[in-house]
């Protein structure tokens, strides 16, 4: 599946997996007996909904093969906060049912977050590495941006532009890589050295002139 499609999905079972949340807490402040109506009519579309939520997040993250700091964070607030909830909503314990709602909400705000944060980067190993800005850019593309880009510059993941087409010049690619593009890719001049930037500059005109 396109990941595009795929988080488009992952998105939108987020936002109703949030919007049952919010109505069950809701209700177990204020009407108990609504509570077990609803969560009653509503049980077989939220266990749909938690799966489509849990299963499409982690296929973006397979397709990905990457992760930022604040995603390892997002998974932690996830997995914590489903079966405190499951307890809470049982026990009505409306602590519990605050703290699980606190911690989805967080999950959410920690993705939206990470949109503008690099990732960890990659161990890569080249062989006959000789130091040479040609290896410095390999490595570092491969290390950085082969997580959207791919190593080819093809991958194009949830959007990311496809190198080989790109008509920027080696200088505003390197101003892309400095500066990110907001919401989209992630600025790396807090990550990458001025002479490992200069090198994925150059490094992305050969991608281009190898597809050519």
């Amino acid at each position: 599946m396109d990941s595009s499609l795929l988080a488009k999905i992952h998105m939108v079972s987020v936002m109703i997996f949030l919007l049952i949340y919010v109505v069950k807490t809701v209700l177990l402040f204020s009407n108990k007996a609504t509570l077990d109506s609803f969560s009653r009519v509503i049980k077989v579309p939220e266990m749909i909904i938690s799966t489509l939520f849990l299963v499409t997040g982690a296929w973006l993250f397979f397709i990905l093969g990457g992760i930022k700091v604040f995603h390892i964070i997002k998974l932690v607030f996830v997995v914590i906060s489903i079966p405190v909830a499951i307890i809470a909503f049982k026990k009505y314990n409306k602590g519990l049912a605050l703290l699980s709602l606190l911690l989805i909400i967080g999950a959410y705000g920690l993705a939206e977050m990470s949109k503008n944060k690099a990732f960890i980067p990659a161990k890569v190993m080249v062989a006959n590495d000789d130091g040479s800005a040609l290896i410095t850019g390999t490595k570092t593309f491969a290390a950085n941006c082969a997580f959207c880009h791919g190593t080819d510059g093809k991958k194009a993941y949830r959007g990311a532009t496809d190198l080989t087409k790109s008509t920027l010049d080696a200088t505003l690619v390197e101003q892309m890589v400095r500066e990110g593009s907001k919401g989209k890719m992630p600025a790396y001049m807090n990550v990458l050295s001025p002479e490992e930037i200069t090198a994925v500059g150059n490094f992305v005109q050969t991608l281009r002139n190898t597809s050519n």
